[in-house]
This record gives structure tokens, C-alpha cells and sequence, in this order.
């Protein structure tokens, strides 16, 4: 179980008392605030709570998809919305839960899309280009399916597909949403490890939400833990001993057993 990755690591991604929401003319709502963590090369990270915590506007939030309400978002020490949109695309790669692309298009086709920040208005790509898409789909173990197209592939498959073209971009920071949607509980399994062996291989900070919370706490170097009260941050264990994974749900009905690292129902 990952506690602390190694302090010397570089700060990729900061947040500081962020809060996350959505503005109108007329209203502002909040759905979560005051939420600090710090996303370092190399860790894999989840964003864990109950429904309607504000997981995925967290995640469209540090994607600059939308505007914080308040707070500060740092990338590489820099603030986040001083970033142009070119510039953004080749240091944030984002998965979507959904945001699937035709069917028509071969695997091939869709991983080489991550290239798009670093083409020509044409789109072609150059040698260097195609390796990077090569080693993508390498890492990924997806190789012999390029010439297939996505709408024959299974859901643990496309979803290879979708991280191998974040991948592909060759961004900093990784942001996927429930990148384990759909999926059995042994392909949840497989692809959360293989995100861990991605971020500790590759070096590049990976940040997503799940619901795969016993998962997380085996897997993951830090996880950020949104509830009615706030969020906490830091290290399974760490959490665990701080008995944090108590804030989840309600405790008539779950319970978290520190000593198994799991939940129970409660009788």
C-alpha cells in the first residue's frame, strides 16, 4: 500500500483552497471548496467520494474546462489560467467518461490524435510523431490492434486506447474521469495498475476519480478524499490511520474497517 512518493519529486499540479462550481449572470453555486493538494512527477493519484461530492467538476476544473470560483491553480509553479491553449494542450492530457471518438476511426487513428498539439494545420504527422504513437500503444500492449476499428473493440480495450492517446500527447500531468466505468473487476484491477506502472514508468503525474475506493487505497500514492465536510489529502495509510475513509458515508448503514482496509455494511 503507497503512502508518500519520494519528496524530491517536482510539483506538477497545486491546488490551494480551491473551490469548484458553476457561475451564471444571475448565481454562482458552489459545490465543493476550500480543496488543497499537490499532484507530484511520477504519483498516481485518485479523487475519491460519494455521488454529487464534485469529483468530475474537480476534474474539468484542473483541465480548465471550467473556471474555479475561487483559490488558486498552479502548473509547474505557474498559475494555471496564464496558460495558452496550445500551451495547455501539451501539458495536460484529459479522458472523459463518454467522450468516446467514432467508431470509424482505426486505433491507429485515435492514438495518433494526441499528436494534434504538436501538428501542422493539416494534421500530419512527422516521424517523431509516429514514434511517440508507436510507444504509446507499446506501453499500453495494444500494438496488434491498430488496423481494428474502436467500435469492434471491448470496453477494457477502447479504454487502452483512449489512455494510450493521452499518452501519445506526451503531457505532464494525466486527467482521467472513472477510467474504470463499465468494466469487471478484473479489468478495473488491471487498468488501475497499469496506471500506476504508467506514472512510475513514464514519470508523469496521473490524476482521476473513481469510485473503486479499496482500490485506490491499495494502488495509489496519494488520494484526495471529498466529503460533506471538506476533503482530505495524503497517503492511504496515513488517511486510514486518521480515520478519514469514516467521512465517506453515512456510518448507520457503511462502515470502514481500518484493520482490512475495506468497507462493511453495517448490520
Amino acid at each position: 500500500m503507497p503512502d508518500k512518493a519520494p519528496t524530491e519529486q517536482a510539483t506538477v499540479l497545486q491546488a490551494e483552497q480551491l473551490s469548484i462550481g458553476y457561475k451564471s449572470r444571475k448565481k454562482t453555486t458552489v459545490i465543493a471548496s476550500d480543496i488543497s493538494f499537490t499532484a507530484r512527477k511520477g504519483e498516481l493519484i485518485a479523487i475519491v467520494g460519494a455521488n454529487g461530492m464534485g469529483k468530475t467538476t474537480l476534474l474539468r476544473t484542473l483541465a480548465r474546462i471550467l473556471p474555479g470560483i475561487s483559490g488558486e491553480l498552479y502548473l509547474h509553479q505557474k498559475p494555471l489560467k496564464t496558460y495558452s491553449a496550445t500551451a495547455l494542450a501539451r501539458e495536460i492530457a484529459l479522458v472523459l467518461t463518454g467522450h468516446h471518438p467514432s467508431g470509424n476511426l482505426t486505433v491507429n487513428e485515435v492514438v495518433a490524435l494526441g499528436r494534434h498539439p504538436y501538428t501542422n494545420w493539416t494534421g500530419t504527422i512527422n516521424p517523431k510523431d509516429q514514434d511517440k504513437v508507436d510507444e504509446a500503444k507499446k506501453l499500453l500492449g495494444i500494438e496488434k490492434l491498430g488496423a481494428e476499428k474502436c467500435h469492434i473493440l471491448s470496453d477494457g480495450q477502447l479504454q487502452k486506447v483512449m489512455i494510450a492517446r493521452a499518452i501519445a500527447q506526451d503531457t505532464a500531468l494525466i486527467i482521467l474521469d472513472e477510467p474504470t466505468t463499465h468494466l469487471d473487476v478484473y479489468h478495473k484491477t488491471h487498468i488501475l495498475k497499469l496506471l500506476r506502472t504508467l506514472a512510475h514508468k513514464t514519470g508523469k503525474s496521473i490524476v482521476f476519480s473513481s469510485h473503486e475506493i479499496e482500490h485506490c487505497i491499495q494502488l495509489c500514492d496519494k488520494i484526495l478524499l471529498m466529503h460533506r465536510d471538506g476533503s482530505d489529502f495524503g497517503g492511504p495509510k496515513s488517511l486510514i490511520q486518521n480515520g478519514t475513509f469514516n467521512r465517506l458515508f453515512p456510518e448507520d448503514l457503511i462502515a470502514f474497517d481500518p484493520k482490512t482496509a475495506s468497507f462493511r455494511i453495517v448490520e
